[in-house]
Formats: C-alpha cells, structure tokens, sequence
C-alpha cells in the first residue's frame, strides 16, 4: 500500500507548491453562447442555466478516451470502474465546456498527471497507512516541513490518523497554519482526496466555494471522493494554476512544478505523458 506511486501526499500536501499565479480564477460559465444539451445532467457547479453552453453529442470535437485506452495508461492498475466512467462518458461533456479534451496534447498532460496523483486511477483519497519507517522518512523527513525522524516514525507506521495528525496537524505547525487546522483530528479529516489529491481544510474551502463547484467541502469533504465531482476539482485546479497554455507548449516540468511545488515524480509523470501521447496524440479527435 505503500509504495511511490499510491501511499504520497497529493499536490497540497508538499511544502513548496505556489500560490495559483494571478488572481481569482475566473469561470468559464460567462461564456454569451447560449444553449443547454438534451439529456445532460444539470448540477454539480455545470453553472447556472440558461447562460452556458453545453454540446449536443454529435457536435462535440473532443478526444474520445475509451475504457481500454485509459486501462493502457494505467497499465499494471486496476483503475476504479467509476473513475473509468467519470473520464470516459459521464464527464466528458465537461471536460469539452472546460476546454481540456477538445486538445490531444492538453488531454494528454491532463491525464498523465492525474494518473500520477491518483495511483493509475485506483485512489480517490490519499493512504497514510504506511507500514515502514523508512517510507514515512523518506515523504516526511528531511525534505519536508514536518521533518520527522526514523526514530518518530517507528510509532507512527500503521496509524493513519496519527501521522496524519503529525504531518497535516497540530503537530506540524506551518502546515496547519497553511492549511487552517485548529482542531485535534483536521489533519486526517482533511487529507487528500480526489484526482488531485485536494489536502488541507483551506484548500477545501477554497475549492468548494470555485464557481465551478460551489460545494460545502469543508462540512462533507469525503464529497471530494465522487469521481464525477473529482473531475470537476481537478479541472477547477488546472484551470487556476493556468495549466492548459503549459500543457499546449508541452511544458510538464512546468505543470508538475505547479502541481506539487517541485519535482516530486516527474520521471513517473514523463513516462505517464509518453504513453498517454502514443495513445491520444496521433488520434484523431471526434
């Protein structure tokens, strides 16, 4: 369970990660074009009718991503069947409004580091169950403001809560002042989760309250679980850190530097990129 690519912290749970260049992120719900789709569920941050546009199946120009194309990228894994449905039909369409799979190479980055984050697609919420000290050193020693020592993490193997506490709360202070954890338990409530591994309670809130989500994170954090609304936080992060101009220079020492803060797995991402491209990129769009 724990090994490098499914038992880490997510992009917010790394000490160097940037704030989100610019501003606030600005909805693309504004858009003037008219519309809604027949058949097409309307909730979940979609925005608020009639002033956005949704595409008719067979008007869409997108990168199809079939079932078997995504098990390829996460070869080795079981991706989970609802996560597979989320990115391959019941989220497709906005994926398309959110400008991510009109574009083979920005599809192509997008995916690859979501596999990364998310184990191939086989976690929605980040693992702390970790059953070596030497692990937990190597996430939270040295390199990390949490600093903990092989001695310290003799007694925290095995005990997600209570490395959780030490890493994301109280026991960690800059941490919990980053991610505005007061309270005894915050930590391990509000550990990492979805495609993008979401960490912290500030970044809950900050999340839930996008236009494009508009969701009580804080209260319902396991809400970040859904694969449908997973999609939807990864694409609202994407779209704050200004990933897709990244993507579209082909520019994944970049993207993963805004993702996480640094160069944490950025052989694993460029491998991820490699194969989503042999996979998508020559692939002509629908």
């Amino acid at each position: 369970m724990d090994d490098d690519l499914t038992c880490r912290p997510g992009p917010f749970g790394f000490d160097a990660a940037p704030p989100a260049p610019g501003s606030a992120a600005v909805s693309l719900l504004s858009t003037p074009l008219l519309g809604k789709p027949a058949g097409l569920p309307w909730y979940m941050g979609w925005g608020s009718a009639p002033l956005t546009f949704q595409p008719e199946a067979d008007t869409m120009t997108n990168v199809q991503v079939a079932p078997a194309e995504l098990a390829l990228l996460a070869t080795g894994y079981k991706p989970l069947p609802a996560v597979v449905e989320a990115l391959c039909s019941k989220a497709e369409s906005y994926m398309w409004f959110h400008e991510i799979n009109r574009f083979p190479l920005r599809m192509c980055h997008f995916l690859a580091q979501l596999a990364h984050e998310s184990g191939r697609f086989t976690k929605l919420r980040e693992s702390l169950f970790y059953s070596t000290a030497a692990r937990i050193v190597e996430v939270f020693g040295p390199k990390h403001s949490a600093k903990v020592t092989l001695e310290e993490a003799e007694t925290l193997t095995r005990n997600q809560e209570a490395l959780a506490e030490r890493v994301y709360g109280l026991g960690n202070p800059r941490k919990a002042a980053e991610f505005k954890h007061s309270l005894a338990g915050e930590g391990f409530k509000y550990r990492g989760r979805g495609l993008i591994q979401l960490t912290g309670k500030a970044n809950y809130e900050h999340f839930g309250k996008h236009p494009d989500i508009k969701l009580d994170l804080v209260a319902k954090p396991e809400l970040a679980e859904d694969p449908f609304i997973a999609v939807q936080l990864a694409v609202a992060f994407w779209k704050e850190r200004k990933l897709s101009a990244l993507a579209d220079a082909d520019d994944v020492k970049t993207i993963t530097r805004r993702i996480n803060g640094g160069a944490e797995g950025l052989g694993d991402r460029i491998k991820l990129l490699a194969t989503a491209k042999n996979i998508w990129l020559n692939k002509p769009v629908r």
